[in-house]
């Protein structure tokens, strides 16, 4: 069973706890401390993508105007994360990436709009596996899933995403359907990488058909009773099909 609690100081924040794991939004100190530590162990010392740090911690500039997503053990240690940066604050496909973007593709900046990046998961935790009521799943999963009940509740329907060509396939395969906006291309450190946006609707129509079972464990989830109604609202919001 998943269990959903509120801050009552704002519906902003949220947290959801399923099989011994707690997925929620990162506003205290200590625990955006473990993101960055997590960040530096594996962009910088793993991947070696960003300069290491005496500190061992990995920010910059994109954090200010972010909202991070992780995934905590029962220990209360981090084992997973992203980062969205919300519109209309730059996005690192705007800078960093703007050579996988084709010319023709115009970058959306709608409030509905946000940019995935620093997605990572601890070494000690790659090869965990959830057996939950409706599958077998790993630690990212559950991170996909905080995603998306983040996103319903404000109202995101698109997701843009840079990663490498082989994790953009995997993603793919799992019933995540990003659409490329560039052509592949071989970055300095020779990783082939891609541009790619989600939809989110277009995730809940293609999982209707081709996994509903996969579709169901993600959307379900409790909320607490006084904050039903606008979770549902945001919900039909974000399902109704735009031109």
């Amino acid at each position: 069973m998943t269990e959903t609690f509120y801050n009552n100081d704002s519906v902003r924040f949220t947290i959801f706890k399923e099989k011994g794991y707690i997925i929620k939004e990162l506003t205290e100190k200590k625990d955006k401390i473990q993101a960055y530590k997590l960040r530096h162990r594996v962009f910088s010392l793993e991947l070696n993508w960003v300069s290491s740090t005496e500190n061992e911690l990995e920010i910059d500039s994109y954090d200010e105007k972010a909202v991070f997503i992780g995934v905590f053990d029962i220990e209360n240690k981090l084992v997973a994360f992203l980062r969205l940066v919300l519109p209309p604050s730059p996005f690192m496909i705007e800078d960093t990436f703007i050579l996988l973007i084709d010319s023709e593709h115009k970058i959306r900046k709608e409030t509905d709009t946000v940019e995935v990046s620093r997605l990572c998961v601890a070494p000690n935790a790659r090869n965990n596996i959830i057996y939950g009521d409706f599958g077998i799943y790993t630690i990212s999963m559950l991170l996909y899933k905080g995603v998306y009940h983040w996103s319903i509740r404000h109202k995101i329907r698109y997701l843009y995403l840079v990663v490498e060509y082989k994790f953009y396939k995997l993603l793919c395969i799992k019933g995540f359907p990003c659409k490329l906006i560039g052509k592949p291309k071989i970055m300095p450190d020779k990783i082939i990488a891609v541009a790619a946006i989600m939809d989110w609707l277009e995730f809940e129509m293609l999982n209707s058909i081709k996994n509903p079972i996969m579709l169901k464990w993600f959307s379900q989830y409790q909320l607490a009773p006084a904050l039903r109604q606008s979770q549902q609202l945001a919900s039909d919001l974000l399902h109704q099909v735009s031109a």
